[in-house]
């Protein structure tokens, strides 16, 4: 084996060693991303079911109140009082709201025969027999043929009720029962049930003595639940792909079960996780495990797409290598890879922009959505399919306003030759929400003879604070202008690879073939290709979100924004001179000033572009100042207007106006560098034109 089939094979094992990593490290991403949506949704779980048993104990409370206000009280009262709370409406989940009191043995015959007068010639208390004390209902509502079976029944003589009702009685609070059959309970449909209970007392409700919470006991508001019915109630939105079970106790027992949303899974789920739910003296165990559907929402597309794009670029770079000592057969065939690996490139723009945060459609002129991103697909609620055409989306999610004019609207943008903020439009969802988001569009070249436009928007309909709101429009801003950036660096790049993968086909069919010619071609290809992928990577570090500070230089900021912005520069003939006077490293927020150093350069870019200045320069420089590591940026375009210059760092002031211009850039680089960064940042103007100045303190 050669040397250099030796360095071939080498190179492709690095490639796919490159490959496997960047694989393993998107499923280890996405399947994070499933546990976070299971962990909240176990949260979210846990949340429902305290919030509404605190609602249920309010309700007897508000019992336990009318009680204590009003002497005379009978059932019907009572239903009416119960009918009054609309408990079906506002509470659902009761199966009822009851009253029942302590009789001593001494007074349960006038007991029985008062209520033999008042209510009811059948009541008896139940079951029968002698005791030191009795706990009878008398009231509960609403009185259906269910609930007229426990009328009477004395709850003190069951163990379980017992120790709850001791619970409430020495406690002063209100308490909950273990797992029980419910007296209401049929042969049809038996459920576990449990109860509710709140202590009444007579006149004051603190006493100083567990003796005086004895004897001022007048017996308890209560309420019974069905355990399945309650839970359905108070789930039934829940994330259909995650089991619940709940247990009385801490015990994981078919004996404890209260609730079960379906039976466990035989087989070994995703995730699965215990939760102990404290409840009124009471510890239920809730138990969430994934069901197989759960499997099927997590989107493995990405780490799917690192294996396609990687191997055939592994394979590409073995071929590469190879490519030097074979035939005119394998040169044709790298060529042939050659075009696979551009086309791969463009997947991976086009999964870059499916799984990009903002929404983000492309569309042709003649109204057909090309391409919809799954946030935008997300967030309206409508899928591709649904939507295939601009005009039929916006017949959709808009109601009052004028469809022609948002249509016309439309029609506008293809005209335009950069990036536009078209400002904030408001819409519905599929589910009838109200949404507002804030776009811009920006030409995307020829799709099938068609203009295309890429458009993107930021949803602002839940933002609140106005520093929050700012930030995301400037960066929607700068994402804007990175998409058009892009569209521009990637125009020659493909244009040149046409050309020469034209020349190099004519030179094959007409048997003119020159090895030393073919390789060079073939290599710049590679090199075109590479630019591509670089621009790529460029647009999508830009824009990574990170809060931490980190060790760099000036040279690394500049170099990071120059990356993105040299083509716009070289393209308008714009000269930039840099100066690195101060090189020493320190620590800052090194995304957020690139986006700041970015906006700068565009501005001047723009200004010396508007002007139409002779010679348009930028001169960049940095140095050291009394503890500080300071940054100039400085054109000559002019400079600003006297009279505005101590406003154009405030929110929303802007001199771009024919050109939609935001008036948010200056202020965030203002609240970058103050706020985040602890450092200053001030303007001037020289004779040539404006100088903006940035100093950071050196810890």
């Amino acid at each position: 084996m050669s040397r250099s089939v030796a360095i071939a094979w080498f190179a492709f094992i690095i490639a796919l060693g490159i490959t496997f990593l960047l694989w393993s490290n998107a499923q280890k991403k996405v399947l994070n991303e499933a546990k976070n949506r299971f962990d909240v949704s176990v949260r979210d779980t846990v949340d429902k079911i305290n919030n509404r048993m605190q609602a249920y104990e309010h309700t007897l409370q508000s019992g336990a109140a009318l009680l204590n206000t009003v002497e005379m009280i009978d059932q019907s009262k009572w239903e009416n009082y119960i009918r009054r709370l609309k408990i079906e409406e506002h509470y659902p989940g009761f199966q009822g709201i009851g009253y029942s009191i302590v009789i001593t043995p001494e007074n349960l015959s006038s007991h029985i025969a008062k209520m033999h007068r008042q209510q009811d010639s059948n009541y008896t208390i139940k079951p029968f027999g002698q005791r030191k004390e009795y706990h009878s209902i008398i009231y509960l509502a609403p009185l259906d043929e269910k609930n007229k079976r426990a009328i009477g029944y004395d709850m003190f003589t069951n163990l379980t009720r017992q120790q709850a009702m001791i619970h409430a009685r020495d406690s002063g609070n209100t308490a909950l029962s273990g797992k029980v059959t419910l007296v209401q309970e049929t042969d049809i449909d038996v459920q576990a049930g449990f109860l509710m209970y709140t202590p009444l007392y007579t006149e004051k409700s603190t006493f100083l003595t567990l003796r005086e919470k004895h004897e001022r006991l007048k017996g308890f508001i209560y309420a019974p639940f069905r355990a399945n019915d309650l839970m359905r109630e108070i789930l039934n939105k829940n994330n259909p792909n995650i089991a619940v079970s709940i247990y009385d106790g801490t015990q994981i027992s078919d004996t404890n079960l209260l609730y079960e949303s379906q039976p466990f899974i035989q087989d070994k789920p995703l995730y699965i996780v215990s939760v102990p739910i404290v409840l009124y003296g009471r510890t239920w165990t809730a138990v969430f495990q994934t069901l197989p559907s759960f499997n099927t929402t997590i989107n493995m597309d990405q780490p799917r797409l690192v294996i396609l794009a990687g191997l055939p670029i592994s394979f590409l770079v073995l071929l590469i290598f190879l490519s030097f000592s074979q035939t005119v057969q394998q040169a044709k065939y790298i060529a042939r890879k050659m075009t696979a690996e551009i086309r791969a490139l463009n997947d991976e723009l086009e999964n870059m922009i499916n799984t990009a945060p903002n929404p983000i459609i492309v569309h042709s002129e003649d109204g057909r959505i090309v391409k919809m991103n799954q946030t935008w697909s997300t967030i309206c609620g409508y899928t591709y399919e649904e939507t295939p055409t601009t005009d039929i989306w916006i017949d959709k999610v808009y109601r009052e306003e004028n469809h022609a004019d948002i249509k016309a609207h439309i029609r506008y943008l293809f005209t335009i030759t950069e990036k536009v903020d078209e400002g904030e439009f408001t819409f519905y969802s599929k589910s009838g929400a109200k949404i507002t988001w804030q776009f811009s569009s920006a030409p995307f070249g020829i799709i099938d003879g068609q203009k295309a436009l890429i458009s993107s928007a930021m949803d602002v309909t839940e933002l609140k604070h106005k520093d929050d709101l700012m930030m995301m429009q400037s960066r929607h801003a700068a994402m804007g202008e990175m998409i058009n950036m892009i569209a521009h660096q990637w125009r020659q790049p493909l244009a040149s690879i046409s050309a020469i993968s034209g020349l190099l086909s004519f030179e094959t069919m007409m048997d003119q073939y020159e090895k030393n010619h073919f390789t060079e071609k073939l290599d710049l290809v590679s090199d075109l290709a590479l630019e591509l992928s670089n621009t790529i990577n460029d647009f999508r570090n830009f824009f990574k979100k990170d809060k931490i500070k980190e060790l760099t230089t000036w040279q690394e900021l500049v170099q990071g924004s120059m990356t993105i912005m040299q083509p716009i520069l070289i393209s308008k003939s714009i000269k930039v001179e840099i100066a690195f006077d101060y090189k020493d490293a320190f620590e800052t927020y090194s995304r957020e000033m690139k986006q700041v150093i970015l906006n700068f350069i565009k501005n001047s870019e723009d200004i010396l572009t508007d002007n139409l200045i002779a010679e348009p320069t930028i001169w960049i420089r940095t140095f050291y100042e009394e503890n500080m590591s300071c940054f100039e940026i400085e054109d000559n375009g002019g400079g600003i207007p006297g009279e505005i210059l101590n406003q154009i760092f405030d929110p929303y002031f802007s001199t771009k106006i024919e050109k939609n211009g935001t008036g948010i850039g200056l202020y965030m680089s203002k609240i970058i560098v103050e706020k985040h960064a602890k450092g200053s940042l001030s303007v001037y103007n020289t004779p040539v034109g404006a100088c903006f100045k940035i100093c950071l303190p050196l810890s």
